[in-house]
This record gives C-alpha cells, structure tokens and sequence, in this order.
C-alpha cells in the first residue's frame, strides 16, 4: 500500500512539474528580432529603424491627443517642417544615392531623434508652475 501511494504522489508530482513547465513555454513572449543587431543585415537593420520610428511617433501622435493639439495644426506643421528642414540639412535629397544602403537606417534614427526631442518639449509644457514663465524648467548650466 505504502509503494502505491509513493507511485501516485510521484505521477502526481511529475505532472505538476511537466504541466508547469509546458504553461511556462506557452506565456513567453516573442523576443524582438530589433534587439540584437550583432547578426542583422543592413536591410533588417533598416526595418528596424523604421519600427522604432514608428514607436516614437505614436508616442507623440498620443501626447498631441492628450495636450488637444491636432496634428495638423500650424504649431505642429511649422515643427514638422524644422524636422524636416533639419534632415534636409544633413542628409541634401539632391544626392540621396551616395549615402548607400544605411541611408534609411541613419534618416530614421535622426528623425525618431528628432521626434524625442519634441515629446520631451511638449512634455515639459504639462509641468504646472507657479511661475510666470510656466511650463520650463530652466536649469542652469553654471557657466553663465
């Protein structure tokens, strides 16, 4: 009797620990290819610029919903034309093929830091002050 009880607590146990372990595998998520670019083509590399973009600016397509600035209002044209004036800057569209096959990757990852810098412009806006100049910390720098 006592070996029969050992058996079932060990089948029991065995179960436990295989189903387990299967409902484990079953709840990872799919690691994100984008994270490890050590064994990436130059065209992976690009497609994952792009969707890093993409993140971005729906992070900022969200902040402007949330501050009740369309999207196509004169503020956020008169921004996207500097962004764009900017790009223009570095990267002159008048001889866009000999920057090569990163050119994709590199206009992405300037615009998506572009598109950082706006978020956190129109973030520091929500800051609520009691000062007249509301909406900006001013940190000094020291070297005034």
């Amino acid at each position: 009797m006592n070996t029969g009880f050992l058996r079932i607590a060990g089948l029991i146990f065995g179960l436990l620990l295989l189903s387990s372990a299967l409902r484990a595998q079953t709840h990872k998520q799919k690691s994100d290819p984008c994270r490890d670019s050590s064994h990436m083509g130059q065209q992976e590399m690009n497609v994952c610029a792009g969707k890093a973009l993409q993140r971005v600016e729906q992070k900022l397509e969200t902040l402007l919903k949330q501050l009740g600035i369309a999207p196509d209002s004169r503020e956020q044209k008169a921004w996207e034309a500097y962004r764009d004036a900017q790009l223009a800057a570095i990267y002159p569209q008048d001889n866009n093929s000999s920057y090569g096959s990163v050119y994709p990757m590199c206009l992405a990852i300037l615009k998506k830091a572009l598109t950082e810098g706006r978020i956190r412009d129109l973030k520091a806006l929500t800051v609520s002050q009691d000062d007249a100049c509301y909406g900006y910390e001013v940190k000094s720098s020291g070297r005034d």
